[in-house]
């Protein structure tokens, strides 16, 4: 963060003493899960070197030392949740909710991340604590929930429609159709794109000679397996296309939970070119990946602005994505877009022009970190957020790029990169 962009966010806090800012909702700090987690980790953060006290609840299962009650500046505080997984959410929220109601003198206003937190939204109500909902996606249209847990969501979206009068969509598709279905007017404040971790080349070299990857011959995507992002579907797409034949791979991260659904597409690691690996945190790893692939597959279909899209947009050469109003929102004309009926015909329809200058352009003009804070800012001393990025853009900023060149595939290295295989490959 820039100094300028850190003076202006700490005229924001100047206004007014306010007290400590709850962040609630995610699995909490080190952010290592999700998007919700790295905006958490990216707002809060401005939100203390502007002068602000935080509070970030964090799920017990999230961390490696339960004890740890602060991180770079933010407090942490635990709550249990249940290790039932599809119950934790909804038990943590309780959890989180009751604490603030135990504490509501001590805050000042409640961040809250996804309506499935209704439980502990309808708390923080109750103990008369300012808070601003961030809606999340639309979840009841996932593929993996049952019945009982699509009618939960859809209806703590109606609920949180009704009873919040502060709420954040993070995309201007979200906004309207809150609009639409719910009547409800939402403030648009979307994600932040990713610094440039400045990944060595050499360590780039290793990664990818750990993987048995060369530069520009593989395809990737990095991604939860679950049925709305469609892994299975990439992979049987590129499987039909034949382009393992070609030398091509097509590289699968995320595995991570022993479902039915990723059962499937682990069947296919080794097998047409695919490899399918764990999940991955490191960030050199992921940015050696994304940033020598040949295009990165984006299949996401029901969320806002995605992080892993932005990711995409900032390191990867081409992007490759679903067809639908989120992932043209973002990614506009910089990339090339696919049907879930035909993914085999559009991975060789891909254009052989890099997009890299384009894409990086979009995303540093109009998804700022900087610009997120502020309007989260705005919300909490009871204002309209007024997302405006251009104000922390500089001129020098957007007409250049990092260069990074890609990594000699026929160079040795003798360190390795170990990366486990995922378990029944």
């Amino acid at each position: 963060m820039s100094a300028h962009s850190n003076s202006t966010l700490k005229l924001l806090a100047k206004r007014t003493s306010v007290g400590t800012i709850a962040f609630c909702g995610t699995r909490g700090l080190p952010a290592n899960y999700g998007g919700f987690e790295t905006a958490v980790d990216e707002i809060s953060r401005r939100f203390v070197d502007a002068g602000y006290r935080c509070d970030v609840f964090c799920r017990t299962a999230n961390l490696d030392n339960t004890s740890r009650t602060r991180h770079r500046g933010r407090y942490l505080i635990h709550v249990r949740g249940s290790r039932r997984r599809s119950m934790d959410t909804f038990v943590s929220s309780i959890q989180t909710g009751m604490y603030l109601l135990r504490h509501r003198r001590k805050y000042h206003h409640a961040f809250w991340f996804n309506n499935a937190n209704l439980p502990g939204i309808l708390l923080t109500r109750l103990a008369r604590i300012p808070m601003t909902v961030n809606t999340d996606g639309l979840e009841w249209r996932r593929a993996k929930w049952s019945w009982p847990f699509k009618l939960y969501y859809i209806l703590s979206s109606l609920l949180v429609s009704i009873v919040c009068r502060s709420l954040v969509s993070d995309s201007l598709a979200l906004q309207r159709y809150y609009k639409r279905r719910f009547l409800r007017k939402s403030n648009f404040v979307p994600y932040g794109a990713p610094g440039n971790p400045d990944t060595p080349l050499d360590r780039q070299r290793r990664i990818l000679q750990s993987l048995k990857l060369e530069p520009g011959r593989y395809f990737l995507q990095i991604t939860r397996i679950e049925p709305d992002n469609l892994p299975l579907e990439v992979a049987v797409g590129f499987a039909d296309s034949r382009l393992g034949r070609d030398g091509y791979s097509m590289v699968t991260v995320g595995y991570k939970d022993d479902t039915p659904y990723s059962r499937q597409l682990l069947a296919f690691n080794g097998r047409y070119g695919i490899h399918v690996l764990n999940a991955i945190y490191d960030p050199d790893i992921l940015y050696a990946l994304r940033a020598n692939c040949y295009c990165y597959l984006h299949g996401n279909s029901v969320g806002g602005t995605n992080p892993a899209l932005l990711e995409a947009m900032a390191f990867c050469p081409r992007v490759l994505a679903l067809d639908c109003e989120f992932s043209r929102e973002v990614l506009g004309e910089t990339g090339t877009y696919f049907d879930r009926e035909n993914i085999a015909d559009a991975f060789k329809q891909i254009p052989a022009a890099v997009s890299t200058e384009a894409m990086l352009n979009r995303v540093r003009s109009l998804y700022r970190w900087d610009a997120v804070a502020e309007s989260y800012m705005q919300l909490c001393h009871d204002e309209e957020a007024v997302y405006n990025p251009t104000k922390y853009v500089s001129d020098s900023e957007v007409a250049t790029r990092h260069e990074s060149k890609r990594p000699a595939a026929t160079e040795k290295s003798d360190e390795r990169i170990r990366i486990p295989e995922p378990t029944g490959a």
